[in-house]
């Protein structure tokens, strides 16, 4: 199952991205509050907690949008995306 992460409504941010990333992350540790604190690894990383999707900016940078359990959930998430056409 996927966690979404939206910083901004979903008709807006999807549509300011020229391409998208996936990215394995393992968990590192956790807050005071007991959040859980993820940092992106290798692929073949046996520890690896989840599949990250990250959006990239024309102008540079990028965002994580979706947080997934399996590659495969994150690559067919990706799939379903729009790409900016300009």
């Amino acid at each position: 199952m996927a966690k979404y992460v939206y910083f901004e409504p979903i008709d807006q941010i999807f549509h300011q991205f020229e391409n998208y990333e996936i990215t394995p992350c393992l968990i590192v540790g956790f807050t005071k509050s007991g959040e859980i604190i993820y940092e992106a690894c290798d692929g073949d990383n046996p520890d690896i907690a989840i599949w990250c999707v990250y959006g990239h900016f024309p102008i540079g940078g990028r965002e994580c949008i979706s947080d997934h359990n399996t590659l495969a959930e994150a690559e067919w998430f990706e799939k379903t995306l729009p790409i900016l056409l300009s």
